[in-house]
């Protein structure tokens, strides 16, 4: 299906160069020209794809995942290059403190591929429909929130001059990077549960309360055979402050935060925490209740 990209209508001021991808709010790091030719990437039935809305602990996952198959002494090398080993498909900017291409780093590797995007499935490659793995992690759209809003704060690559009670109203409204919380995530939930046989569906709070039950699922979906001695050695070099040394990314001076759960409660206002639970409750007329189930209350 061809993507129609159009310039982004709404009610808050633009991020310069931002676009619509299928309806979804794209920052210009996320290449106009790459975006458009995602659907048709040549992916490969040994790939695995990893989908996620952005700040939902993609990169812990990444981490992990590598862990598992490179093994817990390659990722504490700060030499590692996740962005190298682990390409961000969607990821394609060339600015003067990020010079990167995703499509082709991917293109370039040969199958078996681990593959990292924040793309909808609308917009994701279009055989990913047909055959390969695919990686599902989302998190609490109200942490999502704060930690997206840190981020583009951080990030060098944009202009991006919202305070957070407007972010805060422009999350609710779909009107940041990756659109919509819920109608992305919808799209992969729905996704997973018709390919739960090549799928697998993590959270972020899940991995941080259970690390060693949930990634053992993980290496037994990804097929790699793994020790309780090898996991425990990946929780120690995956921890947030070990991330902090090991994990860097181009134009972002703070890109691993805090890497915990509930943060939100120290940003949100009491009429913020209200209005937010009201979103939440009008949401659950449109969208499945499995999708609030995973996230909790």
């Amino acid at each position: 299906m061809a993507i129609e990209i159009t310039e982004t209508n709404h009610r808050f001021e633009k991020v310069e160069g931002e676009y619509l991808a299928n309806g979804f709010l794209m920052f210009n790091f996320y290449g106009r020209d790459y975006m458009k030719k995602i659907p048709d990437f040549p992916w490969d039935p040994k790939d695995t794809l990893l989908a996620t809305y952005p700040r939902s602990g993609t990169t812990f996952t990444q981490r992990i995942v590598s862990g598992l198959k490179f093994g817990p002494e390659a990722i504490s090398d700060q030499n590692f290059d996740l962005f190298e080993h682990f390409p961000h498909l969607d990821l394609n900017c060339f600015h003067e403190n990020l010079n990167y291409c995703g499509y082709d780093k991917a293109l370039a590797k040969e199958p078996p591929r681990f593959v990292k995007t924040h793309v909808p499935l609308s917009v994701a490659p279009k055989s990913v429909d047909e055959f390969g793995k695919v990686i599902y992690v989302l998190r609490n759209p109200r942490d999502v929130l704060v930690s997206l809003f840190h981020f583009n704060k951080n990030d060098t690559t944009i202009k991006f001059n919202f305070d957070f009670d407007t972010f805060f109203e422009m999350f609710l409204e779909g009107c940041v990077m990756n659109g919509h919380w819920f109608r992305y995530n919808s799209e992969w939930l729905d996704f997973c549960n018709r390919n739960a046989n090549r799928s697998i569906i993590i959270t972020y709070e899940q991995l941080l309360s259970n690390f060693e039950n949930n990634v053992t699922k993980l290496a037994q979906f990804l097929e790699i055979p793994v020790t309780d001695e090898l996991i425990s050695k990946v929780k120690v070099e995956t921890n947030v402050e070990k991330m902090r040394k090991t994990t860097i990314c181009g134009g972002q001076d703070d890109f691993v935060r805090k890497g915990i759960s509930g943060d939100w409660k120290n940003h949100f206002s009491a009429e913020q925490t209200e209005k937010f639970d009201s979103w939440v409750e009008k949401m659950k007329e449109k969208y499945p209740k499995q999708l609030f189930d995973l996230i909790g209350e």
